[in-house]
């Protein structure tokens, strides 16, 4: 089918994505910047993506998936490409990555809706898994070519051939949502009245959990093993090596979203998510105190965070295309989005506002466990309503 070919386009819109969090000691260096409005630079790509949801997945409830799509993916590809031209300061940089998420905001949940609507119902976790994995892969993938080209050439030069590269998603993109069947609803507008469904409500606090602890290890763990190598190399040499270790371990969250989405099929939506919630949870609280532990310790445990940090995501995407009216999935997953990465703008920054003011990086990474753990509780009700979750 055509649009499993959007896992690729959004596996190429996310490829420069990573590029600050990569860079970061350089370019925090370069503008001068303290780690708090260093952290602006990574959440200003989030901040886009919030903002712009609102607007942008209404629309798929009346309008063709696969033009907002294709649009959208124009939109961040330019941005990308242009950020090395014309971001000069935190700010500049900041604003550019602000479009290039609201681009992201019409790539991403509208191809979770796509992948869902034509995937059997009994592997439909497995099917927006595979989906969904595009997105830890472009992660993981920006990560490790980040680091590799800032090995060979300066930032302006890196960032710019993954821009281009970035670029070659807009074809496909054309392709893999020309085949897709018009959304059945008639308004294009917001409806917040979806959140008065309990399902919906609870699995929308889940999901905000983990995007809090995503986004503290998406944002911060290149910087924190780059950290740990440094008393070992000079500063180019371990941004470069701690770049390609985060990449190997978010690199993991690939195989691990299509762990969750399988499980999420055979053991239900809310049991499989609270489970991986706490799992991951429980690593997160010790991780970022293990620096002082030897560098293979810390990278074994870092792949293991790496795969069960992401193996809750497809669970959360399916539910939302499960839970919300028919004609309301657009204005459902608005909320997802808009409340679940509202938390991935201000992770990051009071990360770096924590190392700011001495607290370290385990409690950094502690306080993502806190709230992985905290925000699943709520799915706890849903267990006992198995029968709202699984496949019909």
């Amino acid at each position: 089918m055509r649009a499993y070919i959007l896992g690729p386009v959004l596996a190429l819109v996310l490829l420069p994505s990573a590029f600050t969090a990569a860079a970061l000691p350089l370019l925090q260096g370069e503008w001068n910047a303290s780690s708090a409005a260093i952290g602006w630079v990574f959440a200003a790509y989030q901040a886009g993506y919030v903002l712009s949801v609102l607007l942008i997945l209404p629309l798929t409830d009346r309008l063709p998936v696969g033009r907002v799509i294709s649009a959208c993916t124009l939109v961040a590809g330019l941005a990308f490409v242009l950020f090395p031209f014309l971001a000069r300061d935190v700010w500049s940089a900041a604003a550019i990555r602000f479009v290039a998420g609201l681009g992201l905001a019409g790539v991403y949940m509208p191809g979770t809706r796509a992948i869902a609507a034509v995937a059997p119902p009994e592997r439909r976790g497995l099917a927006v898994g595979a989906y969904v994995s595009a997105f830890y892969l472009g992660g993981a993938l920006s990560l490790w070519a980040s680091g590799l080209l800032l090995e060979h050439m300066d930032w302006p030069q890196a960032a710019l051939v993954l821009g281009v590269i970035s670029v070659a998603a807009v074809p496909l993109a054309m392709i893999g949502g020309s085949k897709i069947s018009a959304p059945p609803g008639r308004s294009a507008r917001l409806d917040i009245g979806v959140m008065r469904d309990g399902p919906v409500a609870r699995t929308v606090l889940a999901y905000t959990g983990h995007a809090w602890e995503l986004y503290i290890s998406r944002g911060w763990l290149a910087a924190f093993l780059a950290t740990v190598l440094l008393s070992n190399g000079n500063q180019v040499d371990a941004v470069a090596a701690g770049s390609q270790w985060a990449a190997l371990m978010i690199g993991l969250g690939t195989p691990g979203v299509f762990l969750g989405g399988w499980l999420s099929d055979r053991l239900g939506r809310a049991r499989a998510a609270f489970i991986i919630a706490c799992a991951s949870g429980v690593i997160s609280l010790g991780f970022g105190f293990l620096a002082a532990t030897p560098f293979a310790l810390l990278a074994l445990v870092g792949c293991v965070y790496g795969l069960l940090v992401s193996a809750d995501s497809a669970i959360y995407s399916t539910a939302i295309t499960e839970f919300a009216p028919r004609d309301r999935i657009g204005s459902a997953q608005a909320m997802q989005a808009f409340i679940g990465f509202s938390a991935t703008i201000a992770a990051p920054v009071i990360a770096g506002w924590m190392l700011d003011i001495g607290f370290g990086w385990g409690p950094v990474f502690a306080v993502g466990g806190l709230f992985s753990i905290g925000l699943a509780l709520p799915l706890l009700g849903l267990m006992r309503r198995e029968a709202l979750i699984r496949p019909a």
